[in-house]
């Protein structure tokens, strides 16, 4: 199915297949580079600032810079609500602000998106402690004695939707299906992003 531009404006509310079908559609069109127009003019600033944010998705991933969820999925302001954290991993700030947007904003497709050749994958894989402890120890516990970088990267993946289902709040919307929890790996090397088969609550 194809997509216009209209088909991206946000919108309160949208269920998540629905959401989950225009991030697919959204890294067809930037892998197959068909279009790179976004609206990021002043006037949606402005809408932004006067009527408020009603993203479609909220995504939590990892900071390295050469994944932009905003870039991948092809999307424009106001449309995703945006995690970042290096190794995509699951805290105490990270599961509080999923649960602020999926149940203040009322996003209905929460994704966690890890990626291949990820920095803070082969730290934990490395044994690297120091300040990056807090993270490489969390990963490290994800992944078990998995070497392989790309099962390291869903392992990581995995565990973070746990983490996040761990949160009464996410955990009350999924059990009475108003929101669907998923994962996806990012190539940086293609822009292709794999999105893992899990049997979710969806809306």
């Amino acid at each position: 199915m194809l997509y216009t531009a209209d088909d991206f404006s946000s919108d309160a509310h949208v269920p998540a297949d629905e959401a989950l079908a225009r991030l697919r559609a959204g890294n067809r069109i930037y892998v197959e580079a068909l279009d790179h127009e976004r609206d990021l003019s002043p006037e949606r600033i402005q809408d932004l600032f006067e009527r408020g944010q009603k993203p479609f998705a909220t995504v939590v991933t990892c900071s390295d810079s050469r994944v932009v969820p905003e870039h991948i999925f092809m999307t424009g302001l106001g449309e995703l609500f945006v995690i970042r954290v290096a190794g995509n991993v699951i805290g105490e700030l990270e599961a509080a602000s999923a649960a602020y947007a999926c149940a203040h904003l009322h996003t209905r497709l929460l994704l966690v998106l890890g990626h291949t050749h990820c920095g803070a994958i082969k730290a934990a894989l490395d044994g690297e402690r120091g300040a990056v402890a807090p993270l490489t120890e969390r990963i490290r516990g994800a992944i078990g004695a998995v070497d392989d970088p790309y099962r390291a990267s869903v392992l990581n993946t995995e565990a973070a939707i746990g983490e996040l289902l761990r949160c009464p709040e996410l955990a009350a919307l999924a059990q009475v299906g108003s929101l669907a929890v998923e994962g996806a790996i990012y190539h940086t090397h293609c822009g292709v992003v794999d999105f893992l088969d899990r049997s979710c609550a969806r809306a």
